[in-house]
């Protein structure tokens, strides 16, 4: 039970849902058992350092809150659009289709053109149910994958060959696994060194920034890792997110040297070893894209760990008109040249 008198005044409310405050946001999700990273403090504080204002915040009741989601405003063209990243559930009992149907009904009223959301929740038929009976529909095109592996930490984890192979391998050179409890300077200048250097081999441009990061980890539910050698030079690292009984890959990178050193493959199964013993129950390794290009080498990796496939409820969209729908497929393919998947 929440008193609204504890938190700062509300700017807008319907019986069903609520637009607050960051403050009152996560105050209120400090207490829910499924909240993605993407609805977190750290990722807001991450993303949010040019303007605040870019964000809302929507709950389904201050009293007895279920449900809740942070969304990003997006301007352009003379349309505005919010983009939500997952929901949080105080408890898997919230995830029931009445709740969900009426919280996006409320939101859909609001004044944005264009709402895209693309949940992090294990697919769930009442989660469908509800948000297409609030107006919901797939969006023409996917351009992310709903899929991932999650691995119990409960029990012995088994790996394919290529990983026994590579694990053999990066034994030999006598590397270190460093969890870091308080991230430094030196831990966050080592991670974007390297994460800088595998974009440039990768001919990728958006990365992690050094503020990004530094921001991020002041969240105490993110962790960093590295992989050191023998002679103290740091050739891989992970960025963790840890939630009760859960935990999620965020970001990973790798040196030219870690490659040829299989530190990836290290620093994740000392990694899974690491948060076991954190009482952490599940791994999920991030989502997954089998496919027939490039990102198919992503999923060989990840697919070497011997885990469950799951599925998430994935993207939904809401319109104010009919012609946004293919109007937003033609923007992503062919304008932002973004890959469907």
């Amino acid at each position: 039970m929440y008193e609204e008198k504890s938190f700062t005044l509300l700017q807008f409310k319907t019986p069903n849902m609520h637009i607050v405050d960051k403050n009152t946001f996560f105050k209120i999700v400090e207490k829910f058992k499924l909240v993605p990273f993407t609805q977190t403090e750290g990722w807001w504080t991450m993303n949010s350092t040019e303007n605040e204002n870019r964000f809302a915040f929507f709950v389904d009741s201050i009293e007895n809150p279920r449900m809740a989601a942070m969304g990003h405003i997006k301007k352009a063209l003379g349309l505005t659009m919010l983009q939500i990243g997952g929901e949080c559930f105080a408890d898997e009992n919230a995830i029931n289709d009445k709740i969900i149907r009426e919280f996006y009904r409320e939101i859909a009223q609001c004044s944005y053109d264009i709402i895209e959301i693309n949940s992090s929740l294990p697919y769930n038929a009442l989660y469908e149910i509800g948000i297409r009976q609030a107006g919901y529909l797939r969006p023409v095109g996917l351009f992310s994958t709903a899929l991932s592996i999650l691995v119990d930490l409960k029990k012995t984890i088994e790996y394919d060959k290529n990983w026994q192979k590579n694990l053999r391998r990066a034994n030999k050179y006598l590397l270190d696994f460093i969890p870091v409890n308080r991230s430094t300077e030196k831990d966050i200048n080592d991670y974007v060194a390297m994460h800088s250097e595998m974009l440039t081999r990768k001919k990728i441009h958006d990365g992690v920034s050094h503020k990004g990061l530094q921001k991020l980890l002041q969240d105490k539910k993110f962790s960093i890792f590295f992989v050191e050698t023998a002679e103290k030079k740091r050739i891989a690292g992970l960025i963790l997110y840890a939630n009760h009984d859960a935990a999620i890959s965020v970001f990973s990178t790798t040196s030219l040297e870690g490659r040829e050193k299989s530190a990836a493959y290290f620093l994740f199964d000392k990694t899974f070893a690491y948060v076991a013993d954190s009482r952490i129950l599940h791994y999920d390794c991030g989502r997954i894209s089998p496919s027939a290009h490039s990102k198919n080498n992503i999923f060989l990796f990840k697919n070497g760990v011997k885990g469950n496939y799951v599925q998430y409820c994935g993207e939904f969209s809401y319109y104010k008109r009919r012609f946004y729908r293919p109007l937003m497929y033609f923007v992503k393919k062919y304008l932002f040249k973004r890959v469907e998947l």
